[in-house]
């Protein structure tokens, strides 16, 4: 098989892989799967987190009635901003006042954005959702809390997780992409990953968390 004839999902996957290792690997989401991130951490990052989210939703909504793409890959439920209000209700927070230099940057990206590059951006968000709900699990267990409240910003589907993502993914494979269309998402795939990571560095700087 040669590069060109690879679905998408998997020149995704294969071309995001160095950028997906290093998002896992830093101090924040080494806290959050060793269940180490206290409460008032989780909340630091999505006040941050519900910024870029909802930035990024409104785009999506924005170009979505004339985008093909978009119109088939994403659906209503796909929309983060409302998980991370809903999380941040049950905090008892609102979002962050100012964007960190991150969530700015990536901001940014979103305002100057094709429809296009928001499906490469979407793509990576929304396959964060794997990770996420087992991350979730791990604070649940860590924080000794059951149920769905304060954490549908990280499991938004519950058990129907899995079947989503496949279908995501199946409908990906299935649109017409010009190979041109298909490097166009693999970079927004990686700017994604760059600008996620970037996000969890000022985080750990404003928490003072050692590097990994």
């Amino acid at each position: 098989m040669t590069t060109t004839s690879k679905p998408i999902s998997q020149m995704m996957k294969e071309s995001c892989a160095d950028l997906h290792e290093q998002a896992e690997h830093g101090p924040i989401p080494a806290r959050m799967v060793s269940g180490q991130m206290t409460r008032e951490e989780f909340i630091a990052m999505i006040q941050q987190g519900v910024l870029w989210n909802r930035a990024l939703d409104v785009a999506i909504l924005e170009f979505r009635a004339k985008s093909p793409y978009l119109k088939a890959l994403v659906d209503d439920a796909q929309l983060q901003g409302p998980y991370y209000d809903a999380d941040l209700t049950h905090y008892g927070v609102k979002a962050a006042a100012e964007p960190s230099q991150g969530v700015a940057a990536l901001c940014h990206d979103i305002e100057q954005a094709d429809s296009l590059t928001l499906l490469g951006l979407h793509y990576v968000r929304e396959g964060a959702n794997n990770g996420d709900r087992y991350v979730a699990k791990k604070l649940r267990a860590a924080w000794g809390v059951e149920g769905d409240d304060g954490f549908r910003s990280l499991d938004p589907y519950g058990e129907n997780q899995r079947p989503r993502w496949e279908t995501f993914k199946t409908t990906l494979d299935a649109q017409p992409f010009s190979e041109e269309e298909k490097a166009k998402l693999v970079e927004a795939g990686r700017l994604m990953f760059n600008r996620i990571i970037a996000i969890h560095n000022d985080l750990a700087s404003q928490l003072e968390l050692a590097s990994a």
